[in-house]
């Protein structure tokens, strides 16, 4: 997919006035932005939305500033900045904001949305306006905008399969459902269901509502614990450290679990000792690095598919050390994409071939 370079001017009567926090990456553009016949772009102007903020959400962001400052000391970027939107991710306010950043100008807009329905028309009006839109970690039909996500079909196995390969396929489990009524979790909780039918030997023995929060999870565990027989394993929307503490709590075995992917839960994970096929598993906050070099390749005019589906963020035991150490207390794991990376995201798909995550950097 090709980006127009003509940008619409938009006139003021286009946006709404929108109460938000700009974080500014600083300098205005030394040069014209954009590439010059197809070449490599220079001195462009990058905005992120983001629906609303919580702890992986403010990893996305870091690992953005931090690529951004990268190449705007390479002067591919001449500005950027990052608004979130106020409220609980109105889907409204963030349209608001959106609308007031293409005033703005911007070579390039990143969209978290609240809403991928409601904010389809601000997206419309920004294709329009001949910007190059990015969506993240959404699914959304646009006549030019180019998402890049993860599959949430793809991390209900990844939260399921290696608890099923630990226990042998055998025994009874708790599923730990996540933001049910959510377009992401009816696509993670189907995956399971349909993974579920190849193992006869597993009794789904009880279904609560985690929320994929760790202290949900634990409460909902202890609130089914003592009816339950002896559990193998609780596989579903992270949680692990609140389940292994109901499970302790109640002088119970713990069983196998999937933790959050944050420095905190894998920390917690390594003092307790537990080594029995648990795991982490969980979308990646990375994404934001592998759209901005999309959004570089789009720049250039290169082909680039309107969907980018990359893999989530796994932690084995094996790799628990690793975590801990580069992790801060409430950062979570993220994939290292780079440019080259990307460039072989991008092949590969082009091919209909698997995508790889990067090697750790150890």
């Amino acid at each position: 997919m090709k980006v127009p370079k003509m940008r619409r001017t938009l006139t003021a009567a286009a946006a709404t006035a929108a109460a938000a926090v700009i974080l500014a990456g600083c300098a205005a553009p030394a040069e014209p932005a954009g590439s010059a016949g197809g070449g490599e772009p220079k001195g462009l102007k990058i905005a992120l939305s983001n629906g609303f903020v919580n702890g992986w959400r403010l990893t996305l962001i870091d690992k953005f500033e931090t690529e951004a400052d990268k190449l705007k000391a390479d002067g591919v970027v001449s500005d950027y900045s990052v608004v979130n939107a106020p409220g609980e991710n109105s889907a409204t306010e963030q349209a608001s904001q959106i609308r007031s950043l293409m005033l703005q100008n911007p070579d390039v807009l990143m969209v978290i949305p609240a809403s991928s329905s409601a904010l389809q028309p601000v997206i419309e009006e920004a294709c329009t306006a001949g910007i190059n839109v990015i969506i993240l970690d959404a699914d959304m039909d646009t006549s030019c905008g180019t998402v890049v996500r993860n599959d949430y079909g793809q991390w209900g196995a990844d939260s399921l399969q290696p608890a099923l390969d630990a226990i042998d396929g055998k025994g009874d489990i708790v599923i730990n459902r996540g933001v049910v009524g959510s377009q992401p979790e009816e696509a993670f909780h189907a995956r399971q269901l349909e993974i579920l039918e190849d193992y006869p030997d597993v009794k789904v023995a009880a279904e609560v509502n985690g929320f994929c929060d760790s202290a949900t999870a634990q409460k909902e565990i202890v609130g089914v614990l003592g009816s339950l027989p002896e559990i193998a394993a609780v596989p579903g929307c992270i949680g692990g450290m609140g389940v292994v503490q109901a499970f302790e709590s109640a002088g119970r075995e713990a069983p196998v679990v999937v933790f959050d992917t944050d420095g905190k839960s894998l920390k917690f994970w390594q003092e307790s000792g537990l080594d029995n096929g648990s795991f982490a598993a969980l979308t990646d906050p990375g994404q934001v690095v592998a759209a901005v070099y999309v959004a570089l390749a789009k720049e250039r005019g290169e082909d680039v598919p309107n969907e980018v589906v990359l893999p989530l963020v796994q932690v084995a035991q094996a790799d628990l050390d690793y975590w801990v150490d580069a992790l801060g207390t409430d950062e979570y794991a993220a994939n290292a994409w780079d440019e080259a990376s990307i460039t072989a995201a991008l092949e590969a798909i082009a091919a209909g071939e698997p995508v790889e995550a990067p090697a750790l950097k150890k």
